[in-house]
């Protein structure tokens, strides 16, 4: 499980770290540290630009660190950046414009959405774009009921009600509940013959949270969703365009998810840490490499958008201090600054925690077991 989680956090760790690096380059920053994990250099070589390229003991992260900056999250200036020679000057990160560091931070988050974008173009060229489709399955019909009455037999697929194709279970419990005691005409796929149905939902009273009572239709059956996955071989042009679309739809989830746990309408116990990650990646990796690779896309936009969010200390951190800055026309008081870091720091710790606590919880049965033996 240790291994295929390393692996993914270094590939995604290596991808987002390369954005901030080449983007620095190209805007004539100077970048000192390339590093990927934290604490103690386990190995690492110079580059002829002068990079120090390592890895690092604690393998859960990584960063670059551009000269002038005291230290890795580029909060703190070197006071001594005023001796420096024009050349030195001009490699600085803190003395290029407003636009060209915001650049250099966006970038790092923009590799990690352009990873997947890459990961999802190379799965569907390669492989297809897959196609889910869901066979709606009766597995038990209830005796005496409207079901068992016009003849639906366990093993019946559902494919159409009054002409609509049902695509999952909830366009069969709604088509059923909305028309009591009205004859509904049933397409059922039995023994792969197609047979036609009437059946006429029993009536049924319903009550809601105030007590309201509706009447609504039941048939009496139990149904079972099988997942059913072919493969779309498709051109270069619409697998690219999928890929970007799937990047999107996934990130727009993400943050609807964000904002369900920030408002109460999501258990905050949905949030998962590195522990989680590893299972995942894990077994993803035991499936094949497509899962793997899937997983891996996932998560790459996960990590873009979450270095994006407005917390000091993050990206998107210190791109609002950049905003902020420009909208003011003057550079931010230090005092602020630092303070505003520190309860980055503090938030982010307190997420660390809180997701480790939720690794435990969901791994709990698991742990103790393995502490026992």
């Amino acid at each position: 499980m240790v291994f295929w989680f390393l692996v993914l956090i270094t590939v995604l760790v290596f991808v987002h770290e390369l954005g901030h690096y080449l983007v620095a380059r190209w805007n004539g920053v100077k970048v000192e540290v390339f590093s990927i994990g934290f604490g103690k250099e386990i190995f690492g070589f110079y580059d002829k630009h002068g990079t120090r390229w390592k890895f690092s003991l604690i393998p859960l992260g990584g960063y670059v660190k551009f000269f002038g900056d005291i230290d890795i999250s580029s909060t703190q200036i070197n006071k001594e950046s005023s001796d420096l020679n024009k050349e030195e000057f001009d490699q600085a990160f803190h003395n290029k414009t407003l636009l060209q560091k915001s650049a250099v931070l966006f970038a790092g988050p923009f590799a990690n959405f352009l990873f997947a974008v890459l990961i999802f173009f190379f799965l569907f060229i390669s492989f297809g774009i897959p196609q889910h489709n869901r066979d709606i399955i009766v597995f038990e019909v209830l005796d005496q009921s409207s079901a068992s009455l016009y003849g639906l037999k366990a093993g019946d697929e559902v494919v159409e009600i009054e002409g609509k194709k049902i695509l999952n279970s909830l366009d069969l419990v709604n088509i059923v509940k909305n028309s009591p005691n009205e004859d509904l005409s049933f397409l059922i796929k039995r023994d792969g013959e197609y047979l036609n149905l009437s059946i006429i939902p029993d009536s049924s009273i319903s009550k809601d949270n105030q007590g309201k009572e509706t009447i609504i239709g039941r048939i009496g059956i139990k149904i079972n969703e099988k997942i059913n996955t072919s493969y779309e071989k498709v051109n270069v042009v619409k697998s690219l365009k999928t890929s970007i679309l799937k990047t999107v739809e996934i990130t727009i989830l993400i943050l609807d998810s964000l904002k369900g746990i920030v408002v109460g309408d999501v258990s905050y116990k949905e949030l998962g840490g590195p522990i989680r990650i590893a299972d995942v990646s894990s077994q993803a990796a035991q499936t094949g490499v497509v899962n793997f690779l899937w997983i891996m896309a996932l998560i790459s936009i996960n990590l873009g958008l979450i270095n994006l969010l407005p917390i000091p200390i993050l990206d998107g951190g210190h791109l609002l201090f950049f905003l902020v800055q420009a909208i003011i026309r003057k550079p931010l008081n230090e005092t602020i600054i630092k303070y505003a870091t520190s309860f980055g720091m503090v938030f982010l710790i307190g997420i660390m925690f809180l997701v480790f606590y939720n690794d435990i919880s969901y791994y709990w049965q698991d742990i103790k077991t393995f502490i026992v033996r």
